[in-house]
């Protein structure tokens, strides 16, 4: 029996945020488009004034697991929520009328130990400048506007979800247009686990470890496909409680209707689907078992209609009903539908709702049926795929052939990870040559996707992937780090993407905005073809580390592509000498939900909580003993997945090793968090660690301090999560940094004693 693996992500996982509220973008003309703007009501009404509060009714969650159990295994999207029917409008919300006579309607609810809700809006219609937000009781959550842009035919509008449990719902209605607008809500759906909540439950298997990140060199044969058709996949949001991924695909009339393909099985009322594209971690994880940091999107849509479908092939066209925004720079995918057997295929996809990632078969899939369906399958003959996998929420994802064309949509299979490596097995996908006929326009694509009869088999992307005669290309290939491992051996993957062969360029490289090392490489590579530069071995500190790359001059002229002569990768270094881990932990309103574990790398458990309750709001503080050379793993755990900060009171924790370095500082997660330390062997202890530095306060709200030793000059870099710098400088014994303008999260500060070279990595946070 094999396990199918149906493409349905997670709603948008719980540390896997949804939305960076702090993030906003101009005024589009046309597409929903979140963060456009901030509510009235956060600056025209106080926050002390009464808003109706509904709460949904509770949901059975162990019932809910045991359907998943079944469900997860069948040709249904992966179901990340429990959606309740509800009935709320207009006549139940509160009105505020503001002085020039406009007016805000503002409704809130409230599902406890959600991790997000989401709605569907049954009636929907908004007067001119009317807008409709959704936030997080805290506003660190937003989506809207939603306007008249978004008014659609059927009245009926699904949003994307918002990461809380508590959402409040705003309509701004201005005074000309009073009475005009339309709202009413027939569901809400509550959240109840995402990618990373699922890759727990699954954690005794390593479920998800394998996977690659969609930024990850899976060879240089097709770096310039992936870069293209990444920007063509999307998540899709079927019925408000279950996800699919597919692909916006081309039609011969090279005009951008926005068709979208996913699988027969993710099929519900199209008008009631969201999209999501685009949504790729900044900081790639390439099958390893650390996880990938979410990465922001703003690019959502609501509304589609379907065009085609049919279960022989297990093929679904839409069209969303709203013209793609052109500044989202979006590709329409190529398609083959000659159903000629490629030499390797490529799948991009978005598993157990995870960010986007990417699968490779170098040996090329077979023609089979499978349950009754036409499908291209994934063989053992290879050993399964060479770098990847699927998972239940990949289904109606892409599958490309060799020359970066659409060639079918995941069907299912028993793919899935074995650790960091593939189990080897099979997986299907609906072939486009399959669905490309028909009996009617209903079961077919060609109708839509060849609208001018042009009878082409295969058709290319859109906007085309350009050639030029003059165009080098970057990689920067890093290795896993293995605990206990202290040093990494990087190294620059240089192509040819031009059709003038390359003979010489000029390629940099620096590790976390440090000093760049140049390299004249010559040599001479036709079109894409490739060279391997290896950096040598590099011994670090404890910290995160950016490897940053530059190629120019391709043959001492001008590079006529510069989209792709830089490349970053990250990688960390976690070695601490110390004989002690202290733990700092502040519980919350609800310690009773909390615990802990410090284990061994193996799993045997070390140290655990105690077993009586912890107190609320109540700080305690442990020790664990270490050995050098080993590693160890700290895991946190929140009963009510839903972390010990900032919900539901303040709390916090962080791991530091005897001499004050910190390890790790955190509180805001979902169901637990987990922290792998390496203990340096004696005999690497201190050979590259910065003498003690002071840093604080932490988290910080607006200027940091940092002290040294004695009268020794420093300087330092400050670096957000996409590995940018956001800060620098120098100072002697005692500096001040400002961090009042930075958005709040996670920042990495790299510290060097310029008179010893010695260097240090602390974490930051901002809040």
């Amino acid at each position: 029996m094999f396990l199918l693996n149906f493409l349905i992500i997670n709603y948008m996982s719980v540390q896997i945020l949804l939305l960076v509220g702090a993030l906003s973008i101009g005024l589009l003309s046309f597409g929903q488009v979140t963060n456009q703007g901030k509510p009235l009501s956060w600056k025209a009404l106080t926050e002390k004034e009464n808003i109706p509060v509904y709460q949904l009714p509770p949901i059975d969650i162990e019932q809910l697991k045991a359907e998943d159990e079944i469900n997860d295994k069948l040709p249904k999207p992966w179901r990340f929520g429990y959606k309740h029917t509800v009935s709320y409008g207009l006549e139940d919300g509160q009105w505020s009328t503001l002085p020039n006579g406009d007016r805000i309607w503002r409704i809130e609810f409230y599902s406890p130990n959600a991790l997000s809700l989401n709605f569907i809006f049954d009636e929907f219609w908004m007067p001119k400048e009317g807008k409709v937000y959704l936030y997080s009781e805290n506003h660190k959550e937003l989506l809207g506007a939603y306007t008249e842009t978004q008014n659609p035919k059927s009245g009926v509008l699904a949003t994307w979800l918002v990461n809380a449990d508590r959402v409040i719902v705003e309509y701004f209605e201005p005074a000309d247009v009073q009475g005009q607008g339309k709202l009413h809500l027939g569901n809400i759906t509550h959240g109840y686990r995402n990618a990373k909540t699922f890759k727990q439950q699954k954690a005794l298997n390593s479920s998800g470890d394998c996977n690659v990140d969609v930024d990850c060199p899976i060879g240089t044969d097709w770096q310039a496909y992936k870069d293209l058709n990444k920007k063509a996949v999307g998540i899709l949001l079927s019925g408000g409680s279950g996800f699919c991924s597919g692909a916006l695909v081309n039609n011969t009339s090279n005009d951008g209707t926005p068709y979208f393909l996913t699988a027969n099985h993710c099929y519900s009322d199209p008008t009631q689907w969201a999209f999501r594209f685009e949504w790729i971690s900044p900081t790639p994880d390439c099958a390893t078992s650390a996880p990938s940091q979410a990465g922001p999107t703003n690019k959502t849509i609501s509304g589609a209609t379907l065009r085609a479908k049919n279960p022989n092939s297990d093929f679904c066209l839409v069209e969303i009903n709203s013209p793609i925004p052109s500044a989202w720079d979006l590709t329409w995918a190529g398609w083959d539908h000659s159903d000629t057997p490629p030499s390797y295929v490529v799948g991009i996809h978005h598993p157990s709702g995870d960010v986007m990632k990417v699968s490779r078969d170098d040996t090329g899939p077979i023609q089979a049926v499978n349950n009754g369906a036409q499908t291209w399958t994934i063989t053992t003959a290879g050993g399964g795929w060479e770098i990847g996998v699927t998972e239940p929420g990949s289904s109606g994802s892409p599958l490309f052939d060799n020359n970066g064309r659409v060639i079918g949509q995941l069907y299912g299979g028993g793919a899935a990870c074995s650790g960091t490596t593939d189990n080897g097995q099979l997986d299907f996908y609906g072939r486009f040559g399959v669905s490309w006929d028909g009996a009617s326009s209903a079961t077919r694509l060609k109708d839509w996707l060849d609208p001018n009869n042009i009878n082409t088999p295969t058709l290319d992307a859109y906007p085309p992937l350009q050639s030029y005669a003059l165009d080098a290309s970057i990689l920067v290939d890093i290795p896993e780090v293995l605990c206990p491992q202290t040093t990494i051996q990087p190294s620059i993957v240089l192509t040819n993407r031009g059709t003038t062969n390359l003979t010489s360029a000029t390629v940099s490289w620096s590790s976390n905005g440090g000093a760049n090392t140049t390299i004249n490489w010559t040599g001479n590579l036709a079109q894409n073809q490739s060279e391997t530069i290896a950096l040598g071995t590099l011994s670090d500190p404890s910290g995160v580390y950016n490897i940053t790359a530059t190629v120019a001059n391709p043959n001492n002229g001008t590079d006529e592509n510069t989209a792709n002569n830089s490349n970053s990768s990250s990688y960390t270094i976690d070695s601490y000498a110390t004989a002690t881990i202290n733990l700092s932990l502040l519980t919350d309103d609800y310690a009773s939900e909390t615990s802990w574990e410090f284990r061994t790398q193996s799993g045997t458990v070390l140290y655990s909580n105690p077993s009586t309750a912890y107190s609320n709001a109540t700080q305690y503080n442990e020790s664990f003993s270490v050995t050098a050379g080993n590693c160890y793993e700290f895991e946190i755990f929140d009963g009510a997945s839903d972390g010990i900060c900032c919900n539901y009171g303040q709390g916090a924790y962080s791991l530091s090793t005897d001499n004050g370095t910190d390890i790790k500082q955190g509180g805001n997660f979902g169901a637990s968090e987990i922290t792998k330390i390496t203990i340096a062997s004696s005999s690497s202890i201190s050979q590259n660690s910065l003498e003690n530095i002071k840093v604080y306060p932490q988290p910080v709200n607006d200027i940091l301090h940092v002290e040294g030793n004695g009268n020794s000059r420093y300087k330092y870099v400050l670096l957000n999560t996409l590995s940018q710098v956001v800060a620098s400088g120098k100072f002697t014994q005692k500096g001040v940094i400002n961090t009042s303008f930075l958005p709040q999260g996670l920042y990495l500060l790299h510290i060097e004693n310029q008179e010893n070279n010695k260097s240090i990595i602390k974490k930051i946070i901002v809040q």
